[in-house]
């Protein structure tokens, strides 16, 4: 689980993340002056970042027009697919953590009465002492699994619902610079 954390951590930390409206500043300056070109240059030095990902089919001049829409809608797909990768492990770990941790604990106890204990045994209180110890700490690592695993999924969906909505953004704000008039049919 830490090192899904982590990789999740570093995707959208670092890898996907881009000053979105240095981005968008800098294609809406290229756009007017109708230099595709090096819009398209600047996009593809912006990758991996998913709103470089998601707007490069737009400007793309090695695309051909009647491929945008599909190129555009396959890439908006991808980066939703790859925004969730992971966060179903991790609401599942926040979920079973405790439970398992709860669960470490009663086989504790059961041992306590059922189990075998050898030459611990012949100290008084050794065999309780260690199997309460034992549950305690199954607990403990139970919680903290849990909690790590709830607190980690929480921070990276917001970091991953934030990803998906500045790529939307920048999509939009392109189509609109290169489409200005597509308001005014609807």
């Amino acid at each position: 689980m830490a090192l899904l954390v982590a990789e999740r951590v570093r995707t959208l930390a670092f890898a996907v993340n881009v000053d979105a409206t240095a981005l968008q500043r800098a294609l809406r300056r290229l756009l007017a002056q109708d230099d595709f070109d090096r819009a398209a240059a600047l996009v593809k030095a912006a990758r991996p970042a998913w709103a470089a990902e998601c707007v490069l089919p737009l400007i793309d001049p090695e695309l051909d027009e009647s491929e945008r829409s599909f190129a555009l809608e396959e890439r908006l797909l991808d980066t939703r697919d790859a925004a969730t990768r992971g966060m179903r492990a991790l609401r599942a770990a926040a979920t079973m953590g405790s439970a398992l941790g709860f669960i470490g604990a009663a086989v504790q106890i059961w041992w306590i009465f059922n189990g075998e204990h050898g030459l611990a045994a012949l100290q008084a209180g050794n065999v309780e002492s260690e199997a309460l110890a034992k549950a305690v700490t199954s607990i403990a690592i139970g919680l903290a699994t849990s909690s790590l695993a709830l607190g980690s999924w929480t921070v990276l969906r917001k970091a991953a619902r934030d990803r998906l909505a500045q790529s939307r953004r920048i999509v939009a704000a392109v189509e609109g610079m290169l489409r200005p008039d597509a308001g005014e049919d609807e």
